[in-house]
């Protein structure tokens, strides 16, 4: 299964709830879309910036649909900045997504690996995993999963207007996405203040790069 995050801003005379919006969700379903949540990025504080009225879209596609059916509409409907993530996903971890995406909070935490961080050593593997599942010992969470983003290593994501799609060979994808889902903003923010929190945050700081960070949206989940 692939996910897409596409993040998209509105013309000012426009909210999220513009029947044009559920129009083009409407497309993306009959394009082959199994699950849409999308929402509005939530202002936090968080390290990674946020354009103002900054929508999230969440897509899960399966592997033979058309993704960019919906990309001239989309450009048309938004001020023309839309920008994609996409993912790869097992059936076992798609369940673990549906939970973040299902959560009162999803978080979106972002690990942007440095140039020279070593991907293939075994601890940085074990520490990029472990920071995942000590999510699991923190109050307030409610599932989720990780992966590499397989269309840029920029947390910005790609233009979703491009004419053609290419994807990071799995050997230089250094851009880690944990979608992580949360009762609220505020249990995540006391756990990021833990021991279990900093354990391997701390093994991992040396290789954050330029785009580490993240990002909450409060999802709606498309019928």
């Amino acid at each position: 299964m692939f996910s897409q995050v596409i993040r998209f801003t509105l013309p000012p005379t426009l909210t999220i709830s513009t029947p044009a919006f559920l129009e083009l969700r409407r497309q993306a379903a009959a394009a082959g879309a199994t699950a849409q949540y999308y929402g509005y990025s939530i202002p936090t504080g968080a390290p990674l910036p946020k354009k103002r009225h900054e929508i999230c879209w969440a897509i899960n596609w399966p592997e033979t649909s058309d993704r960019n059916s919906i990309t001239s509409d989309l450009d048309n409907l938004s001020t023309g900045d839309a920008t994609s993530l996409l993912f790869q996903f097992t059936d076992e971890q798609s369940s673990n997504l549906e939970k973040a995406l299902d959560a009162p909070v999803c978080e979106f935490a972002c690990i942007r690996l440095t140039d020279d961080a070593p991907l293939f050593d075994a601890a940085l593997q074990r520490s990029m995993h472990k920071t995942y599942l000590d999510t699991y010992k923190l109050l307030g969470f409610t599932g989720g999963t990780w992966e590499y983003a397989i269309n840029t290593n920029e947390t910005s994501g790609v233009p979703c207007n491009i004419p053609q799609e290419k994807l990071v060979p799995q050997a230089e994808r250094r851009l880690a996405v944990y979608p992580l889902g949360w009762e609220s903003i505020e249990l995540h923010q006391d756990g990021s203040k833990t021991a279990i929190f900093a354990e391997e945050m701390d093994k991992l700081s040396p290789y954050f790069g330029r785009g580490s960070g993240a990002w909450y949206v409060m999802f709606r989940k498309h019928q």
